[in-house]
C-alpha cells in the first residue's frame, strides 16, 4: 500500500504509472499527457522529499503536504472532491491540478474553472510572496481560458491571462493550473521554477528542498574500453598521467567533481601479429576473447589502426587514482567491457574492428539480434570495481545508451543509484523512474537554457576528445559552460548522495530532518534551501538520526535560505583501494 505519510502525494492514472511495473518511462522521449504522474514524482524526488503514487478515490488521501492530481482531475468523482474537501478543512495540506469544467464539483472547490477558449501564449509572468519575474518564450504554451471567483489569488499569468490560482480553502489550498504541467516545461524551463514554486509556496507551511539549481554533473565515457584499439572509427590513444594531472587540476580550480564512466574488462583479440598484449607488465599469453583487467593493460599496436601507438591502460588507471585520491571525482560502471557479450563470436566476424555495433554491450544492435545478457555484465563489472577501486559504482552509464529491460532490472537488483542515458532513470524504491527534467547535452553544448529548470544539467563527453584535442579540450568547454551559469560541478555519486536523502521541515522552520539510511554518503556538504512564512530563522537544528547539529543560513533570494550539511567524517568513503597487485 502507498505510504500516506509522504510529503508529496501523485494521483495517478493507472494506465501511466501500473503499479506492477518496476520501470515507470522507458528511456526515450514520453508524450506530455503521458507523462504527467511521472514528471510530478521526479521532481519531488529531485526536491529530497518522499513521495507515493496512487491511483483512484483512495489516492486523495496521499501527502502530507501537497497532494497533486496528475491526471485527468474530471475523473475523480464527487465522494473523491468530498473527502478532499475535508482534509483541506481539517489539514494544512496544498492540492494542485489542472482545471475542470465549469460542472464538475472541483470547480466549486477551487473557485476556478476553465471556459471553451483556448490560446497559445508566449509571454509568462508570476507574481507571488513579493517577488515577480516575466519571461517572454521562444515558443508558446496551450492555456485554456480561465474563469475566477472573488478570493482568488492568480499567481501567475499567460498573456495577462490567469494561467495559475491559489484559493485558501480551511487550513490548506488548491492551486489550478490553465496548461498542462508537462507540456509548459517542455516549452521552458521556467515552467518547472514556477511548479516547484507551488509545491514550496503554495501553502504558508515551512518547506526545505534540495537545492540543485545551476548544477552540472560531469560524465567522461570510455576510459578502460577495448574499443580505442580495435575499432576504426573510434580509434585513440587512452589518456596517459599528464593528462590526467592536467585534468585534476582544471576540477581543483574551479571545485569540480567528475563521474568517469570507466569499463574494468579488457577484450582480447587473440591476434598476436595485431598487437602485443601485456598485464601486469608481463607478457599475455592471446586468446580470443579472453576478458582482462583494464587497470593492468598495456597495448602496443603492430599492425592494426595505428601502428607503434602505445595504449598503456595502466597509466590511465594510476591517473584516475590520482584523481579520485585528490577528491576530484568516481569512477561510474560504463559496462563491463563494452563489447558484445558473444565475444567469440565478435572475434571471428569479418567486420569486428569497423561496425560499432559490435561494441554496444548492454543492448540491441545490427549485429548482436537478442538482448545481451545485461545481467551477468553488470554483475561482473560491480565485482571489478570492488575489486579495483575498493568502491561500489552508484550509476550505470550503458555503452552507446544502448540498454534492455534486464539490464534495467539487474540494475535495481545491484542496488544502483542511476542509469543515465540522454535522460536520467532515479530510484524511487524498487523501481527506476525515467526523469524527462535532467537532460545529458554533449559537453560542446553549452547554453543558459538548460539551467531554467533549476534542476541538474549532465554534461558528457568522451576521453576520445581530450586524447585526440588534448585535455584543454575540457577546460575551453568548462569556461562556456560557466559563462552560460554553472555554478557548481558534480559527480553522479555527489548528486545520489543528494538526492537518496529525504528531508522534513518542522512547523516552525527551526528543524530539518535528514532520513539517510539509504543514500551513498556524501562527499560534500548537502545544499538544502528552506522557505519559511515567518522568517528566515537564525539557527536551523538538523537531525540525522541520534544526532544533532546547528547551522546558520544564509539568505540567497527574498524568501529563501540555504543551510550546508557537512557530511559525517565516519561516513565518508575513502573510495580508494591500494594500488592492485600484478596478476
Amino acid at each position: 500500500m502507498p505510504d500516506p505519510s509522504s510529503t508529496l502525494g501523485i494521483v495517478a492514472s493507472p494506465m501511466e504509472l501500473p503499479t506492477g511495473s518496476r520501470t515507470w518511462g522507458h528511456g526515450g522521449w514520453v508524450a506530455p499527457e503521458e507523462r504527467e504522474a511521472l514528471d510530478w514524482l521526479t521532481l519531488g524526488r529531485l526536491l529530497g522529499w518522499s513521495t507515493t503514487v496512487g491511483a483512484g478515490a483512495s489516492a486523495v488521501e496521499l501527502g502530507t503536504r501537497a497532494l497533486v492530481i496528475a491526471c485527468d482531475p474530471e475523473s475523480l468523482g464527487a465522494n473523491a472532491v468530498a473527502r478532499l474537501k475535508a482534509r483541506l478543512r481539517a489539514e494544512r495540506l496544498l492540492v494542485v491540478g489542472r482545471a475542470v469544467s465549469r460542472r464538475h464539483p472541483l470547480a466549486a472547490l477551487a473557485g476556478a474553472w476553465r471556459g471553451g477558449d483556448v490560446q497559445v501564449c508566449s509571454e509568462l509572468a508570476w507574481s507571488a510572496n513579493g517577488r515577480a519575474e516575466r519571461r517572454v518564450l521562444n515558443a508558446g504554451i496551450t492555456v485554456s481560458r480561465l474563469s475566477v471567483v472573488s478570493g482568488v489569488e492568480v499567481w501567475a499569468t499567460l498573456d495577462g491571462a490567469p494561467a495559475l490560482t491559489i484559493r485558501p480553502v480551511g487550513h490548506g489550498s488548491v492551486a489550478t493550473l490553465a496548461f498542462h504541467p508537462s507540456a509548459a516545461r517542455d516549452v521552458t524551463g521556467a515552467a518547472s521554477v514556477l511548479l516547484r514554486r507551488v509545491l514550496v509556496e503554495g501553502i504558508a507551511v515551512p518547506a526545505a528542498w534540495l537545492d540543485l539549481e545551476q548544477t552540472l554533473v560531469l560524465r567522461m565515457d570510455d576510459p578502460g574500453s577495448a574499443q580505442k584499439v580495435y575499432c576504426q572509427g573510434w580509434c585513440y590513444e587512452p589518456l596517459g598521467e599528464a593528462a590526467w594531472a592536467t585534468i585534476a587540476d582544471d576540477l581543483r580550480r574551479r571545485g569540480a567533481r567528475v563521474s568517469i564512466g570507466y569499463t574494468p574488462g579488457w577484450v582480447d583479440d587473440g591476434d598476436s601479429g595485431r598487437g602485443r598484449l601485456s598485464i601486469g607488465g608481463q607478457s599475455s599469453a592471446r586468446r580470443a576473447g579472453a576478458v582482462h583487467p583494464s587497470a593492468l593493460v598495456r597495448y602496443v599496436d603492430v599492425a592494426g589502426h595505428a601502428p607503434g601507438r602505445v595504449n598503456d591502460y595502466e597509466a590511465e588507471f594510476r591517473g584516475i587514482q590520482i584523481l579520485r585520491r585528490a577528491g576530484l571525482g568516481e569512477v561510474e560502471l560504463h559496462g563491463y567491457t563494452h563489447m558484445s557479450a558473444d565475444r567469440a563470436r565478435w572475434a571471428a566476424a569479418h567486420d569486428r574492428y569497423n561496425e560499432h555495433g559490435w561494441y554496444r554491450e548492454l543492448g540491441r544492435s545490427p549485429v548482436v539480434e537478442a538482448d545481451a545478457p545485461g545481467p551477468d555484465a553488470l554483475a561482473l563489472g560491480i565485482a571489478a570495481f570492488e575489486r579495483w577501486f575498493g568502491i561500489r559504482p552508484t550509476t550505470l552509464v550503458p555503452p552507446g545508451d544502448q540498454f534492455s529491460e534486464a539490464t534495467l532490472q539487474c540494475a535495481l537488483r545491484l542496488r544502483l543509484s542511476f542509469v543515465d542515458s540522454y535522460y536520467l532513470a532515479l530510484r524511487d524504491g524498487d523501481r527506476f523512474c525515467w526523469c524527462q527534467h535532467v537532460c545529458s547535452p554533449y559537453l560542446n553544448e553549452p547554453a543558459a537554457s538548460w539551467f531554467e529548470a533549476g534542476l541538474p544539467v549532465v554534461g558528457y563527453f568522451h576521453d576520445y576528445e581530450l586524447s585526440t584535442h588534448g585535455a584543454l579540450w575540457m577546460t575551453r568547454w568548462l569556461d562556456a559552460w560557466q559563462a552560460a551559469g554553472a555554478a557548481r560541478f558534480m559527480d553522479f555519486r555527489e548528486l545520489a548522495a543528494a538526492v537518496g536523502r529525504r528531508l522534513e521541515i518542522a512547523d516552525d522552520g527551526t528543524v530539518v530532518t535528514l532520513e539517510e539510511a539509504n543514500a551513498p554518503a556524501l562527499v560534500r556538504p548537502l545544499r538544502v534551501a528552506l522557505w519559511v512564512p515567518t522568517g528566515v530563522p537564525s539557527v536551523v537544528s538538523v537531525r540525522r538520526g541520534h544526532e544533532e547539529e546547528y547551522l546558520e543560513p544564509f539568505r540567497v533570494a527574498a524568501g529563501h535560505s540555504v543551510i550546508e550539511i557537512p557530511p559525517r567524517l565516519d561516513c565518508v568513503p575513502s573510495g580508494l583501494a591500494a594500488r592492485p597487485s600484478r596478476c
